[in-house]
């Protein structure tokens, strides 16, 4: 018979990484400026199909998920951590001359993957924190 309170040796790395393909995955799928994302599909669609509608449900699915999970895990003021970094990580690079935050491509495509980066960050940190304090349940009760 297993044991109910049996961890397993995780990677957290691996385990971060994947999950930071599924958010940008999400994330980049719904806007990117490349021009190639559901938001100019439906901009340049003449009307609404049901591969649009089926699609875009999908995505709204998915987005709203990863952002439940990693805000039930970070609460209030982890969230409000993780967009104080990501907003002070767009400040340096600008500072450093790494890119210019007129040119606004660049500026969106740091400010997804920061944003990607939270996400995963927000799905990954209740396993990571079940894993170092043994609690079984870690997730906050909603608001």
């Amino acid at each position: 018979m297993p044991r109910l309170g049996k961890t397993y040796p995780i990677k957290p790395l691996a385990m971060l990484f994947k999950r930071w393909l599924l958010c940008a995955t999400v994330v980049f799928a719904s806007y990117n400026p490349s021009g190639n994302s559901y938001f100019h599909w439906v901009r340049d669609a003449g009307e609404v199909s049901p591969l649009l509608a089926f699609t875009g449900v999908l995505l709204l699915i998915a987005a709203l998920a990863i952002m439940r999970m990693a805000f039930l895990s970070l609460g209030y003021f982890g969230v409000t951590a993780a967009l104080t970094c990501i907003v002070m990580m767009l400040a340096l690079g600008a500072g450093l001359d790494l890119f210019e935050l007129a040119d606004v491509e660049i500026t969106t495509y740091m400010l997804l993957f920061w944003a990607t980066l939270v996400l995963a960050v927000g799905v990954s940190w209740s396993l990571y924190q079940g894993r170092i304090s043994g609690e079984r349940d870690i997730l906050r009760t909603p608001p």
